[in-house]
């Protein structure tokens, strides 16, 4: 048990719920133990904070940019909590590597599909490598859809304003749908493809 993440998740809780209001719908969506992989919609630096509390896990292992490690305070609490960290430009196969591995072992891991935060909250592009990790891992993907966020903390904001926040939670994403494809790139995109499309329709809902 990582007590740094445990910790961390009731204190934020109770921020979270005190302050932004949280609401969360379709926690039953979620599998009681790993491993499973979250996917979520990405505009706030609050994003892992809500999907990690929303997770109702011991440890939701996130992939985090590499330059979050450097940051004073922030970067020894990712690290005591356990994030893994990604080069996005130079490649992140290292990175994929070892949540494969974390997955292979039973734990849960938590990715933004677009790779970046979207500055005006449309979905984009999905990077092959949440197809990547549901393929060599074999775990299901669980996607989820927050709300509120680009108002507490939008891109650029060094402070969180009140707002309310929600976290809509989904069905378990059936990843064999993308098997057909006629390559390893092809099937981890045609993965991606399929967990944003699930992602917006919880915009939708």
């Amino acid at each position: 048990m990582n007590v740094a993440y445990v910790n961390s998740r009731l204190i934020l809780k109770a921020i979270l719920n005190a302050f932004f209001g949280l609401e969360i719908e379709g926690a039953e969506n979620l599998p009681e133990k790993g491993p499973f992989i979250v996917a979520s919609n990405h505009v706030s630096h609050v994003d892992p904070v809500v999907v990690g509390v929303a997770c109702k896990t011991s440890q939701l292992t996130f992939m985090a940019k590499k330059e979050l490690f450097d940051i004073p305070i922030v970067g020894p609490w990712v690290k005591a909590v356990g994030c893994i960290p990604v080069e996005r430009d130079s490649g992140s196969y290292g990175s994929l590597k070892k949540a494969v591995k974390m997955l292979k072992e039973g734990g849960s891991i938590g990715i933004f599909p677009e790779g970046r935060r979207s500055p005006d909250g449309t979905l984009k592009k999905p990077h092959p490598g949440i197809g990547l990790l549901a393929v060599k891992s074999g775990a299901p993907i669980v996607p989820i859809y927050v709300s509120g966020t680009a108002k507490v903390m939008p891109k650029g904001q060094k402070l969180p304003k009140p707002h309310k926040i929600k976290a809509r939670i989904g069905k378990i994403i059936n990843i064999s749908d993308g098997a057909g494809a006629s390559g390893k790139r092809e099937a981890y995109e045609s993965i991606g493809e399929k967990v944003i499309g699930a992602i917006a329709a919880l915009k939708n809902e």
